[in-house]
């Protein structure tokens, strides 16, 4: 949800309180009898209202804030890509580079897919990742295989000897692969570039930062849905109310200050 369609929720929940409002005010006309029914259509507008115009609001609360955390921290967040090892990689992360808001591109492992690996050329296959002194950590499973470098190292550099190898000592077979791209991004150019690897069809996995932490941490801390429609019911109440009361508050006030200017 964008500002504007944001906005114009808000303005639609007021002029259902207006409704809510003018409901109470016509409790003369109606009968005092009948606030109970007034009360009753205020909570029933408060929490349509809220279901339909402040519950989407609500919903993207979380985004907001981390976008104003964007405009004001200094970190980086970090989009995580696939990109098929086919591909000119160099060529790839120099395109990456050159996008506005982008402080540094770099490839930091890939995943494998094989034919079959049995259980012990398993244990074969993860001997030999482990002696690459430029492999931080590695996952083996019967057909894959995921490798994350320590540093910004040639990945498919890697690959390619961990292909051949496979094929010449353990008899395993390569079908693709993808390499692992990080793209570190301003926080407040953040949409503008997830938007550009989406329209150049780049496939995103994850995107991590300080910002991402705060969206995760107010999405899963969110209230559940029918309780702001209760509340909202419950402002229906109070604004049907106020509507209620503000003509003998008026005469009130009204007599208070006549009497004040008639006193002798």
């Amino acid at each position: 949800m964008d500002l504007i369609t944001g906005i114009i929720f808000f303005i639609l929940f007021i002029i259902i309180m207006v409704f809510a409002f003018s409901m109470g005010i016509l409790s003369p006309y109606v009968g005092r009898k009948e606030i109970i029914s007034i009360i009753a259509i205020g909570f029933v507008l408060g929490a349509i209202g809220g279901y339909f115009f402040i519950n989407p609001i609500y919903e993207e609360s979380p985004y907001v804030i981390g976008n104003i955390q964007g405009l004001f921290t200094m970190d980086s967040e970090v989009i995580n890509l696939n990109v098929p090892s086919t591909s000119n990689i160099s060529d790839v992360t120099n395109k990456i580079k050159n996008i506005n808001g982008v402080n540094s591109v770099t490839t930091n492992g890939f995943e494998l897919k094989t034919s079959h690996i049995k259980n012990d050329t398993m244990v074969y296959v993860e001997n030999y990742l482990k002696r690459d002194s430029e492999i931080e950590s590695y996952k083996v499973t019967s057909n894959s295989i995921s490798v994350d470098l320590k540093n910004d190292a040639s990945s498919t550099t890697t690959l390619v000897s961990l292909v051949n190898w496979l094929n010449n000592n353990a008899g395993v077979s390569s079908e693709f692969a993808f390499v692992h791209i990080q793209v570190f991004v301003n926080a407040n150019d953040l949409i503008e570039v997830k938007d550009i690897l989406k329209d150049n069809h780049y496939t995103i996995i994850s995107i991590e930062g300080p910002v991402q932490d705060t969206i995760h941490y107010f999405n899963e801390n969110l209230v559940p849905n029918y309780v702001i429609v209760f509340f909202t019911g419950i402002v229906g109440v109070i604004v049907a109310m106020v509507g209620v009361f503000v003509e003998p508050l008026t005469n009130f006030t009204r007599r208070f200050k006549k009497n004040r200017f008639n006193r002798p």
